[in-house]
This record gives C-alpha cells, sequence and structure tokens, in this order.
C-alpha cells in the first residue's frame, strides 16, 4: 500500500510491505533469477533458495526485491493518478526495514505543477504587412543585375566596388603560414571577404604595382596558431576589373531568367517578396502571441526540466560538432566560452522553450484541439522519408499539424492589426533577433 503527498513540484510516495509481502517479493525474485546461480551439487536453475542464500549472502535477493516493489508501486501509482507525470528519474530512499516488520520506501520524482493560463483570447496583436515595396523589389531585381555584370579591364587605379586579380604570399615573423599563399586570385574590394584592412590598403592600386599589405589576424581567427597576429603580404596585382551593370530591359531579362519582360518579372519579384513576408509576419504574429501568453502565465518550472531541455541542447551540439570532426570543447573554446559558461547564458532560453511547451499543450486539452488521421495520412504524402522512416514521420507531422491548428485557433480568436514592421522587411541591412 501507498499514501503520496504533492509539494508544487515535488512529488513524495511512501509505500509500505509488510513481513508477508517482502517474503513474498523474496520468492518472487528466486523464482525470476535462480537460473543465473550456479551452485555445486544442482543443475542450473534447480538449486533451493536457502542454498543459494547461504552460498551467495542472505540478502542476495534484497535489491532486485526492493526494485521490484518500487517499480511495482510506482506503476500502480500512475495506473491511479495520472495527471503526475514524472519530469525527473524517480529515485527510491529506504526508510525502514527488517524480516520481521517488512520494508518502507519513499519514491521521490518531480512534475509540472498545475497552472492557469492567462487570458488568451479576444487580445489584440499586431501583424507585419506583405506588401512588397519598390525598394524591396528593386533590391531583388538589383541582384539579378549584379549576376549578370561584367568585368573589364581598366588602365586606372582601383577604387571600391573593383575587383583586382591578384598574387600573394603571407607570412608572420617573416614564415610562410599554409593557406597564405594564391595566384590570379580574384578580390572584390569592399567585399569583406579578407581579414582587417586587407583590401582597403589595395584601394588607389593599379594593374603592375607591388603592394605590401600589413594586416592583424582576429583575436578569435580559426587558426590558433595565428590568432592575434600581426601579418605581411607581399602582393602583386595583375589587373584591375571594372564591374558594368547591364540595362534591365525585356532582353535582359528574357536571356536571364524564365520570363520575358520586365514588368512580368518585376510581378513576379513582387509575388515572391510578398509570399516571404508573409510567411515571416505570420511566424513573427505566431512568436508573439506565444510570448506574451508566456509572459502572462504564473508557472513554476522544475529546474530538472530545464536541465533536461540544456542537456539536449548540448548533446545536438555535440552532435553537429562531430559531423565536422570537431570536439565540443574545442568549439566551446574557439567561442571564447566554456560548456558551463553556455549552460548559463543559455538557461534563460531553456526555461522559456519549457514554458512555451506547457503552455501550448495546455491550449490543446482546453480547446480539445486534434489531428485526425485522415489529416496526418494526406501530410505524410509530403514527407519525403515517410517511408524509410515512417515513425519518425508520423510523429513530425502530427506534432506539426498540430501546431499549426493551435496556432490557427490563437489568430482566429484574437484581433490581429497589420502594421509596418521592421523585422518583416526583405533586401534590407536588419537582424532579425
Amino acid at each position: 500500500m501507498y499514501t503520496f503527498k504533492v509539494e508544487k513540484s515535488k512529488v513524495t510516495i511512501s509505500a509500505s510491505f509488510d513481513a508477508k509481502e517482502w517474503e513474498e517479493g523474496l520468492q518472487k525474485t528466486y523464482e525470476a533469477t535462480k537460473s543465473k546461480f550456479k551452485v555445486v551439487g544442482f543443475r542450473n536453475g534447480h538449486a533451493p533458495r536457502r542454498v543459494i542464500e547461504q552460498q551467495y549472502g542472505e540478502n542476495v535477493f534484497f535489491d532486485d526485491t526492493f526494485e521490484n516493489l518500487a517499480r511495482e508501486t510506482l506503476t500502480n501509482f500512475m495506473k491511479e493518478n495520472p495527471k503526475y507525470e514524472p519530469v525527473s528519474y524517480p529515485s527510491t530512499a529506504l526508510q525502514a526495514f527488517s524480516a520481521e516488520e517488512g520494508v518502507k520506501f519513499d519514491i521521490l520524482f518531480e512534475i509540472m505543477p498545475e497552472f492557469k493560463l492567462c487570458k488568451y483570447t479576444g487580445l489584440e496583436f499586431k501583424k507585419g504587412k506583405s506588401e512588397a515595396t519598390e525598394h524591396e523589389i528593386e533590391h531583388e531585381i538589383g541582384h539579378l543585375l549584379e549576376d549578370n555584370a561584367e568585368f573589364n579591364d581598366v588602365d586606372r587605379a582601383s577604387k571600391l566596388g573593383d575587383t583586382v586579380v591578384i598574387d600573394f604570399v603571407g607570412s608572420v615573423d617573416g614564415v610562410e603560414f599554409e593557406g597564405g599563399k594564391a595566384e590570379n586570385y580574384s578580390l572584390e574590394l569592399g567585399s569583406h571577404s579578407f581579414i582587417d584592412t586587407f583590401e582597403d590598403q589595395l584601394v588607389g592600386k593599379k594593374a603592375g604595382e607591388q603592394v605590401d599589405v600589413n594586416v592583424t589576424f582576429p583575436k578569435e581567427y580559426g587558426a590558433t596558431e595565428l590568432a592575434g597576429k600581426p601579418a605581411l603580404f607581399k602582393v602583386n596585382v595583375r589587373t584591375v576589373r571594372e564591374k558594368v551593370l547591364p540595362t534591365l530591359d525585356d532582353k535582359l531579362i528574357s536571356n536571364a531568367t524564365e520570363f520575358e519582360t520586365v514588368d512580368a518579372y518585376k510581378k513576379h519579384v513582387a509575388e515572391h517578396i510578398q509570399s516571404m513576408k508573409e510567411k515571416q509576419a505570420t511566424t513573427n504574429l505566431e512568436n508573439d502571441i506565444l510570448d506574451y501568453i508566456i509572459t502572462n502565465t504564473e508557472m513554476e518550472v522544475p529546474e530538472s526540466l530545464v536541465n533536461m531541455e540544456l542537456d539536449e541542447n548540448i548533446a545536438h551540439l555535440s552532435d553537429a560538432c562531430k559531423a565536422y570532426g570537431m570536439k565540443l570543447e574545442n568549439y566551446f573554446a574557439s567561442m571564447g566560452t566554456t560548456l558551463q559558461e553556455y549552460r548559463t547564458a543559455s538557461h534563460e532560453k531553456a526555461l522559456k522553450n519549457v514554458k512555451g511547451r506547457y503552455v501550448l499543450r495546455q491550449i490543446i486539452d482546453e480547446n480539445k484541439i486534434e489531428v485526425t488521421p485522415a489529416e496526418i495520412e494526406e501530410k505524410l504524402k509530403t514527407v519525403p522519408y515517410a517511408k524509410s522512416n515512417p515513425e519518425r514521420a508520423r510523429a513530425a507531422v502530427e506534432n506539426d499539424l498540430l501546431v499549426d491548428k493551435i496556432y490557427s485557433f490563437l489568430i482566429k480568436n484574437n484581433k490581429i492589426v497589420e502594421v509596418d514592421d521592421d523585422r518583416n522587411k526583405v533586401g534590407c541591412d536588419h537582424h532579425h533577433n
């Protein structure tokens, strides 16, 4: 029999089995494990229990019996109290034992405490506009012109935007280093593809000139033997080339794209930008709604759940490092941090991720949101790995469909106002958080 108490996130199950129940448990363990014991004079699995206990010690069946009773107690508890789902691995603590009195023990684990969601319908949220602006369209067309630009040799000093064809040899303290040498290398001045002020020092140079370029490698440079060190590059400027953009006309469009006219191409670009902005605006809106609910809902999250989230993130990061032949600690060293510092810095994000999952789960429960088998089957047709890994595909599809339905519900049941949103621009110099 057992009793239990719940204090916030901690569940304690107190179980007791009298001497008769303990003896029955010992006998069951003996029956299940007797074939593992070799006793001289008896065929395997036929040695009497008292003989095994004499040879291997009177407590030989104690641990397995204790584990079996604890497992049985926890199983019965979960059947009778399914809402107390463990979020940490259960541990056991022996409280008392004697052959005459039986055994008493506690099972301890953490759960996600109950919480009440804040109001999440009938509110107002802002969504970024998805119309394509003239600036965005021109920016995208600029990529097409750049891709079809011509490069003409010029007999003048180089300037930013030009491409110089160079030979170079790099050295540190007079010694050439690996990867610091090239011939006929095309470098666009102003592209920031070389370190420090390398490109700036080639501005104003003409074909045929020899230039000493002095730079300093960044402190966090990948090759640790070069990091933070000054270097000299002997550079020979072979050619200076000027970029000439083509004229935007129907001929260019028909040659460079699947469209025949400038107008048709512009229409396509506008539709593409609008589609991208709509997806981004929807994603931002969904994130804003979830952030609002998380921020305005009081919930206590067990630290074990946050640690599990961090452990999973670090495991994924470790796998990614292995794929590139890199050790996790070396990756952290290259980023100027440590595993513990990473865990500390990532704690808030991990906590938010855990909260988000429980918020969405509760919205599902409260509104009886579900995905039908037919919807899953239809979506599975679009999953490339559905045949090779059907279980994974089905789980992923069901999760995606469920998440889509949750956000559809939230958007439908709140007022959405379209506004200009800097997070929702295409072709501009800005950063997403």
